[in-house]
């Protein structure tokens, strides 16, 4: 019996079997061919109590595409931004005003009406305090005065005045408000001070200034009766003369109706009542102390 084709049939199916198990992944298909192996995750480590955290960067940002790859990498500083309180200036004069201004506007109140000496309070007694009580005024008429009171205080470093304003007769500067047909029944004594002086509105007197009492017209309404008011008072506190410089000043020579001390106003009285001068000192005596010309 011839075996040969029953071999060669039996040769063909072995390799038919062999080239199935490669196509279907048998183990022909280790050969050369490793699997892909998955890799195995590492575990994530939790923080633990007494592990310091890293700090992070502040202000630091990763680059979001090619131009911001020169982008610096370190941390930006932090700013504190101190909110500055400002304080309000003192008011200053709408012109330019010097020093040297300030003692001629000086010179001209306290050495005006040919006044030859310093007329000045110079308080020895109620702890050097000048008291002003008023007489028949007004509430507002009080008010104004103790406004006035403290703005001198805050000028003067020598006399002060009482900021409490009593009613009658008793102060050191007393204001008395009397109807206006009395006002030229007041003898002034011209020839004993130069305190002594009146002031008139229209040909009428509305004020008469004498040693330690003013006499002011009752019937003044209004900014006329406190310009009356304060302008007498600070000519009994010395300021005897006058300006023709400065038409806003509480001491102009023309008619007005002016009631607060102005810029070169308050230097004046700063300078008036300052320390270094004293009551009866000449024209030449303040130059020389001044250095003005």
């Amino acid at each position: 019996m011839n075996s040969g084709p029953y071999l060669f049939i039996f040769g063909l199916f072995v390799i038919a079997v062999g080239v199935a198990w490669i196509l279907t992944g048998g183990p022909g298909a280790d050969i050369g061919f490793p699997s892909p192996v998955t890799p195995t995750p590492l575990p994530v480590q939790e923080p633990t109590a007494g592990m310091a955290t890293p700090p992070q960067e502040q202000g630091t940002l990763p680059p979001s595409g090619p131009g911001d790859q020169a982008a610096s990498t370190q941390a930006q500083p932090i700013t504190t931004t101190v909110p500055v309180t400002t304080v309000s200036p003192t008011p200053q004069p709408t012109q330019q005003i010097s020093s040297d201004d300030i003692k001629l506007h000086f010179m001209d109140l306290a050495f005006g009406s040919g006044n030859a000496y310093l007329e000045r309070w110079n308080v020895t007694g109620n702890n050097g305090r000048i008291i002003i009580s008023i007489s028949a005024g007004d509430d507002s008429d009080s008010m104004l005065l103790s406004g006035a009171a403290r703005e001198f205080n805050s000028l003067s470093q020598t006399s002060q005045l009482s900021e409490m304003i009593k009613e009658g007769m008793n102060g050191n500067i007393v204001i008395k408000f009397i109807p206006g047909e009395g006002m030229g029944d007041i003898a002034v004594n011209t020839s004993d001070s130069l305190t002594n002086h009146d002031f008139q509105i229209n040909g009428s007197t509305v004020s008469e200034v004498t040693p330690g009492v003013v006499y002011i017209d009752e019937d003044l309404k209004g900014d006329q009766r406190n310009h009356t008011l304060m302008r007498s008072l600070y000519y009994e506190l010395g300021v005897t003369g006058e300006t023709q410089k400065y038409p806003d000043s509480l001491f102009y020579s023309g008619v007005n109706t002016n009631v607060n001390l102005t810029y070169v106003d308050r230097g004046a009285i700063a300078i008036l009542y300052g320390p270094g001068l004293y009551p009866g000192m000449t024209v030449d005596d303040i130059r020389r102390i001044m250095y003005i010309q």
